[in-house]
């Protein structure tokens, strides 16, 4: 509407326009309400997909960390049995007796060192423990 058209108008034209455009300014602001929300509500969905991703990545480290300890604690029982056996002269048998329920499994020692680099049971636990607390 152009300015000459407004002056033309009397008042009681000019309130109905003034509450036709309240009522627009009304709508948008509901319109613009509901569209923050459901952007916020998008920011979530993204927000906790990453958080997702977190907890995996922690719990897959805390796995680790585990079958770490479960490593050592295979390996030192391996190491003393194999020092019972030879305390008793009987190696060869109980190192068989071992590996009898994994004919693949290593001779206690061949991984000792491979295992004490990378991780001591201490520091292993003090991970687990870790862990642990961040969740």
């Amino acid at each position: 509407m152009t300015d000459k058209e407004l002056r033309k108008l009397n008042r009681s034209e000019l309130l109905e326009l003034m509450l036709e455009q309240s009522r627009e300014i009304d709508r948008l602001q509901a319109e613009l309400e509901e569209t923050r929300e459901a952007l916020q509500e998008r920011n979530l969905k993204i927000e906790s997909c990453g958080s997702i991703a977190e907890a995996a990545a922690e719990v897959n480290s805390l796995f680790h960390a585990a079958q770490r300890a479960a490593d050592m604690y295979i390996l030192n029982v391996q190491r003393i049995c194999a020092e019972k056996a030879a305390e008793a002269g009987k190696t060869e048998e109980w190192q068989n007796a071992l590996r009898g329920a994994d004919p693949e499994m290593e001779k206690p020692g061949e991984r000792d060192a491979e295992l004490e680099e990378t991780i001591s049971p201490e520091d292993a636990a003090a991970e687990n423990e870790e862990a642990v607390d961040e969740k």
